[in-house]
């Protein structure tokens, strides 16, 4: 069956990048997979492609590799049908912002924000000529505050936020629906790369972790609706606390209290 819509999601091997594809695959959308585990994600499209009837095409893209990002980018201006970009590529890491390497840093300033613009720079222009399209940029309830060891992720996803609310405000009445996603806590294996074997197995305190399809699942719901999108009850509540509390309080005393709570927030995507 030929469809004339595509979907391209990035850091599609699983957790939430994952179900995005099943839920675009199950509209009827064919799929441009990315991902970094290779034998993982090729046997997901191919499920994806008999369960659905879909074309599921997977792109294994290391995007810290400057080639890489040119070939995905190179695909993307070759195809007409790009209806939705789901920017969800991207990684965690521990330690104090002064015990990390440089690289890496830098290496996660360039996934999570330019490489997320240049994928959105490659499909506008068709998106605008066809009057519609759908970019959902997958950010972090971590966007919200400052906390310490979080520092870089967190600005990262801060600029996912601010720069989502300017494109909807230049693009409004264009027929582009953007959406910065910020769950919390999600049930994914992305702890357990950083080297957390149990801490996504329990709801803790005010804490409340969701699934995959349930994150998916609200900013669906949400699309066009809340271009800043945080799922979940008790998430929606941490966001507002910062506001009230003492920026010299918080200063003071956040990086005694998180000393040892490296990834707040980290739980969405995967290579």
């Amino acid at each position: 069956m030929k469809h004339d819509k595509t979907a391209l999601v990035t850091g599609a091997t699983s957790g939430i990048g994952a179900a995005f594809a099943r839920h675009f695959a199950l509209q009827g959308y064919d799929l441009i997979l990315t991902g970094r585990r290779e034998a993982k994600l090729k046997a997901f499209a191919r499920e994806l492609a008999k369960t659905h009837g879909v074309k599921a095409e997977t792109v294994m893209a290391e995007f810290t590799d400057e080639n890489a990002v040119q070939q995905l980018i190179g695909l993307i201006k070759k195809r007409d049908t790009v209806r939705v970009l789901v920017n969800n590529a991207g990684f965690g890491g521990r330690g104090p912002f002064i015990q990390r390497d440089i690289t890496d840093i830098t290496a996660m300033i360039s996934v999570h924000v330019l490489v997320a613009v240049r994928l959105i720079h490659a499909v506008l222009p068709r998106m605008l000529a066809n009057g519609r399209g759908i970019i959902i940029n997958v950010s972090s309830l971590g966007a919200f505050t400052p906390f310490p060891r979080n520092g870089v992720y967190g600005g990262t996803k801060l600029f996912l936020n601010f720069f989502s609310e300017a494109l909807c405000s230049e693009l409004y009445g264009k027929g582009i629906i953007i959406q910065a996603l910020c769950p919390g806590f999600t049930r994914t294996d992305f702890h357990e790369k950083l080297g957390y074997k149990n801490v996504a197995l329990k709801n803790h305190g005010v804490i409340r972790w969701m699934s995959p399809d349930k994150v998916v699942a609200y900013s669906i719901k949400h699309l066009g609706k809340k271009v800043i999108c945080v799922p979940g009850f008790w998430n929606r509540r941490l966001k507002s606390v910062y506001r009230y509390i003492p920026k010299k309080l918080f200063y003071r005393f956040s990086g005694a209290f998180f000393k040892d709570f490296d990834v707040f927030a980290e739980t969405k995507q995967d290579g």
